[in-house]
């Protein structure tokens, strides 16, 4: 689509792809049990979803401080997931300012209610319920890694089901902000019992250092875990997002998580990111690997 704009002549970044569905995950009630919201999740799924078997799902946390934010930020890279083969969402969950509600504490309980409804209703909604993952940037990056780690009692909804683990197979953490009271920060919270994890994170981001991202993944190697860690050294906070078609640092990270997912045997082939014509692979001496 071309635009003009005062008489130059421009062209207009390509539409963000819409969703196949949308499925209330969770229902928020007033004292006289009123409904006063509804969390959604945005669906992608695979071309193959109708045929009688189970696929893998991925769940996509956006960032935005948990105040901001929305889960279209993650459309193009749950688009992908679905070509792969699984059933892809991202996930709405509340918010600071908006639904007045401590964070990331609320947030925390809502990832985990995305996890025990999709695990819950797994056989109606086609899903392999050993074999979900987590994905997440910044504050939703904090979610990501959180189903698995943060064990506290208050942060799990009250009323919910906790026999349903709200566990994850994997976890990929873009640009993780851990930066919240010790209890609910992952980097504090590190075992021998954490899911596979890749993380990346930017040489040149300001409010994460490449030495705190470090010692992330040397905490979880320590312990016994499956981590790998890279840094673009250009790259800075949320340098991962989609949304820039053009946008190397995203296909970089596709290819190598998708890699990722195939080594831990959630998904099998070849990965099948495709790079528009203009836009260059990062070559390995503009990237650091940690594993």
């Amino acid at each position: 689509m071309i635009v003009v704009l005062f008489g130059h002549l421009t062209t207009a970044a390509p539409p963000l792809p819409e969703p196949d569905d949308y499925w209330v995950y969770k229902v928020m009630r007033d004292a006289n049990g009123a409904v006063n919201k509804e969390l959604k999740l945005s669906v992608f799924l695979p071309d193959d979803y109708n045929e009688d078997k189970l696929f893998p799902a991925i769940v996509i946390y956006h960032g935005g401080s948990w105040r901001t934010g929305k889960p279209s930020i993650h459309y193009p890279d749950a688009k992908y997931w679905a070509s792969r083969g699984m059933i892809a969402v991202s996930a709405e969950y509340r918010l600071k300012d908006k639904d007045n509600v401590p964070v990331p504490l609320a947030c925390i309980q809502d990832a985990k209610s995305v996890i025990r409804y999709l695990r819950k209703n797994s056989q109606e909604l086609k899903i392999d319920s050993q074999k979900i993952v987590s994905a997440g940037g910044s504050a939703g990056g904090l979610l990501a890694a959180s189903l698995s780690m943060i064990k506290a009692e208050n942060t799990n909804t009250e009323g919910e089901d906790l026999s349903i683990s709200s566990e994850v197979q994997a976890a990929i953490l873009y640009n993780p902000w851990f930066k919240c009271q010790a209890e609910l920060s992952p980097s504090k919270q590190v075992t021998h019992q954490v899911p596979p994890t890749i993380t990346f994170s930017g040489g040149k981001d300001p409010g994460i250092p490449v030495e705190e991202m470090e010692q992330w993944h040397y905490s979880l190697k320590k312990q016994g875990n499956i981590s790998q860690l890279y840094i673009a050294h250009e790259g800075k906070h949320g340098f991962c997002n989609g949304r820039n078609p053009r946008n190397s640092f995203f296909y970089w990270s596709l290819e190598l998580a998708d890699l990722f997912l195939i080594e831990q045997g959630i998904l099998s082939g070849k990965p099948q990111v495709l790079r528009p014509k203009k836009v260059k692979a990062l070559t390995e001496q503009e990237f650091a690997t940690y594993k």
